[in-house]
This record gives structure tokens, sequence and C-alpha cells, in this order.
């Protein structure tokens, strides 16, 4: 079995005023914290499952893509970024076509742990159903994970749209799994990269 964890990189942080994943979180780039949790995330999965596990990043920005590749990583130029979501999910699919199941991620995720990924994977493969979501509280979509069998609808996704039109049409085979509180944090503004600047100092310190 060859899972593939697919890592998105390909926003524009419009609503960031700058390119949010190359500025440094706790002195380290916003992606790299995602990427690193992913990494470690993939070597635990391939243990619990005695599995192929490997981490794709879909990105438009050289700089990332090129430090990814150098770090053991498939990295998947996006030349379609402007479409929005739905070209990171083609590209992640059609990069890793042999693949039983694809998962994806983020980049602007930094709190989400390599124990949680490994957990959530891991979980799901065991549920027997062919899709799976993260829930917290109130909020449900990503990350989310598909098997082989959803192939075909992934890489017909068009737009600005993820995987979640998918969940939706296809509850009967969701299994979801809920997530620790704030590990879903994403860092969209200033404000955000603020506060998880806060956060990982407290963290830190503790």
């Amino acid at each position: 079995m060859h899972i593939a964890l697919i890592y998105m990189a390909s926003g524009f942080s419009r609503r960031f005023g700058g390119n949010k994943l190359l500025a440094p979180l706790a002195g380290i780039p916003l992606y790299r914290h995602g990427f690193d949790h992913l990494q470690d995330a993939a070597r635990r999965i391939e243990s619990a499952l005695s599995c192929s596990c490997r981490l794709y990043v879909v990105c438009q920005y050289d700089e990332i893509l090129s430090w990814c590749r150098a770090h053991d990583a498939i990295a998947v130029k996006n030349a379609a970024a402007g479409e929005g979501m739905a070209a990171s999910v083609r590209l992640g699919v059609e990069a890793s076509a042999a693949a039983d199941a694809w998962a994806f991620f983020a980049a602007d995720q930094p709190f989400l742990s390599d124990e949680t990924i490994s957990d959530f994977v891991v979980q799901y493969a065991q549920s027997g159903c062919g899709i799976g979501c993260a829930v917290s509280g109130s909020r449900r979509g990503s990350p989310a994970i598909f098997s082989h069998v959803y192939k075909d609808e992934l890489l017909a996704l068009q737009g600005d749209k993820g995987g979640r039109a998918i969940l939706e049409k296809y509850k009967d085979d969701l299994w979801s799994f809920t997530m620790p509180e704030g590990e879903l944090c994403d860092i969209d503004t200033r404000d955000d990269w603020e506060a998880a600047e806060r956060q990982l100092e407290k963290k830190r310190l503790d």
C-alpha cells in the first residue's frame, strides 16, 4: 500500500499582505513547520501500517520547491495556482497516480502535529471507509483523505474547490477524526501570525 501526503502550498496570501509561507514563525518559515511535521508523520505511518508513505509538495514558488526537493520530498510545480485549490489537488493526485490513498494538508496550519497527522491517517486506514476528514468543534473538512476509488472525482475538480463537494456527496462512506483543540489554527492574517508567535513562545517557555 502507498499513501501520498499532499502538502498544498500554492496560495497567494492576499489577506496576509505578502507571501505568508515564507514569513518566519518562531524563526522558521511558515511552510517549514507543516513540512517537518508531515515528514515525521510519514515515518510513523510507514511503521504503523507497514506501508509506503511519501510527501508530495504542490507549490507555485520555486524557492519553496527547491528546498522541499532537497529535503526528500517530491516537489510539484503549480503553474495554475490562479485557478484555485482544485489545481493543487489535481497536480498532487497526478504526481502520485499509483497511490492507494491521498491525504491533503494545508501549508498554513503550523500547529498540526506529526502525532495527530499519523493518528489521522492510521485510524482512517483501519476505519474501512473510503473518505476521512478532520473535525474540530463545528468545523469539518481539511485535512481530508480519499481512497483510490475517488481518483477520477478528485481529478475532475475545478476552480477554487477542494474535496468538500466529494465529502458531502458520499457521507455514507465518510469517517471523521476529532482533532485536538487548536491544531487546525490557520495563519491567514497578520493578527493570526502574531497570535501564533505568542502561542509558540508560551509553549517554548512552558
